[in-house]
């Protein structure tokens, strides 16, 4: 008798069972491994359809990772892996309303619609996965793909060349571009793009030749030295089959980031991912708390650290948000009014220990990277203990705001 043949949507249930009988079942190993995030998984409607919420969730936990990027054609799938896991999933927004629109989307002006009201109603980290090439990049529709980003501080996760990237940026210098998959170029062109576009990071979802065997291509290995804190890595999970290639893709990158010096292994692995998505949430927090008139405190994400004065807020998102003694690291400051408004006035940071009665041994250098966004370079904690950032505001509020952060 002839066995039974699967039609496409049985075999995918198929895979997706087996995958999941044989990596859930061992969550305490991979618990030993290597954190990972994930920077570039889809749930669009046929893998919904395929894998529910719930077990799509384990499929992710059970690679090991500790978050997980998600866009989808519609929204709706992120928005079911969202609400399940609001701490594990990084929401971002694809203008895809359904599969077969990656070379349509920049045409139709009705996307921007769904875009304003989507970005108004729920959080997101990004806009994207999104294909443009070339001079479609400055289509109309695209232009105001670039100017929701800047108003909410959230990145673009484009799947794009060289030249589509660097007519995104001349649009706006101070967006920031996660770029898809690298731009499927090679190292030295990628050299030359990081090199020119201080925001450009670089996911490295659906590649594979830059390493053998756990080992790196000489030099690619020299362009993750060379651009520590501007790469993440990523599966790319754009058909469902690709959903139980999850697990491979971490014990892939896992093997090479081993190739790696532990601090530029645990940026590209984790830390890198990590800021992104703490930054873009965060903004987005504080854009949608000027725009409605709510408390910056009640709406930011929860990874910040959230400073309150008396007429004043402020929110940082530390980068790399896992700070060690010793080492340097930035911040990025987000500022409003308790009424929600946006401050426009200065800003001034520092921190010291309390219980040593002196600060750091190193300035910080604070410059404003838009209405009520502010950056600060070269913070460092030389010993472990209780250190309190301290926030001066000038301006027609002036305001201090003091949060204690432990260093171990």
């Amino acid at each position: 008798m002839a066995s039974p043949r699967l039609d496409r949507s049985s075999m995918i249930r198929l895979a997706a069972v087996l995958f999941a009988v044989t990596t859930v079942s061992c969550p305490a190993a991979l618990a030993q491994e290597r954190a990972l995030i994930d920077t570039h998984i889809h749930y669009s409607h046929d893998a919904w359809e395929m894998l529910p919420p719930a077990q799509a969730l384990e499929v992710l936990r059970a690679a090991g990772l500790s978050r997980a990027f998600v866009s989808s054609s519609s929204d709706e799938g992120t928005q079911k892996l969202y609400a399940l896991a609001p701490d594990f999933i990084v929401p971002v927004l694809r203008p895809y309303r359904r599969r077969g629109e990656l070379s349509t989307w920049m045409h139709d002006e009705t996307v921007i619609d769904m875009l304003e009201s989507r970005l108004a109603a729920s959080p997101y980290a990004g806009i994207g996965e999104f294909h443009v090439f070339g001079a479609d990049a400055d289509l109309p529709v695209v232009r105001r793909v670039v100017e929701l980003a800047g108003q909410y501080g959230i990145f673009l996760h484009a799947h794009a060349d060289a030249e589509a990237v660097e007519r995104l940026f001349a649009q706006d210098p101070d967006i920031r571009i996660l770029w898809a998959h690298s731009g499927f170029t090679g190292p030295n062109r990628i050299r030359q793009m990081l090199a020119v576009h201080d925001n450009l990071q670089a996911d490295l979802a659906f590649r594979g030749e830059f390493a053998q065997g756990g080992k790196l291509n000489p030099s690619w290995r020299q362009l993750f030295l060379d651009f520590p804190e501007r790469f993440m890595t990523g599966t790319d999970t754009y058909t469902p089959e690709r959903w139980y290639a999850v697990a491979d893709t971490a014990t892939f990158s896992r093997g090479w980031l081993a190739d790696l010096p532990e601090k530029v292994a645990t940026l590209i692995g984790h830390d890198n991912g990590s800021a992104l998505a703490d930054r873009a949430l965060a903004n987005w927090s504080a854009a949608q708390a000027s725009q409605s008139g709510t408390s910056c405190v009640a709406d930011a994400q929860q990874r910040a650290i959230r400073l309150q004065g008396a007429d004043n807020i402020a929110v940082i998102i530390l980068d790399p948000s896992a700070v060690a003694v010793g080492e340097v690291f930035g911040a990025d400051i987000v500022a409003c009014r308790a009424d929600g408004s946006t401050f426009e006035g200065d800003l001034l940071l520092d921190a010291t220990m309390p219980a040593h009665g002196h600060g750091m041994n190193n300035a910080v250098a604070v410059s404003r990277t838009g209405s009520g966004r502010f950056r600060a370079d070269g913070l460092m904690f030389h010993m472990p203990g209780v250190w309190r950032i301290h926030i001066e505001l000038s301006g027609s509020s002036p305001d201090e705001l003091n949060a204690d952060l432990t260093v171990r």
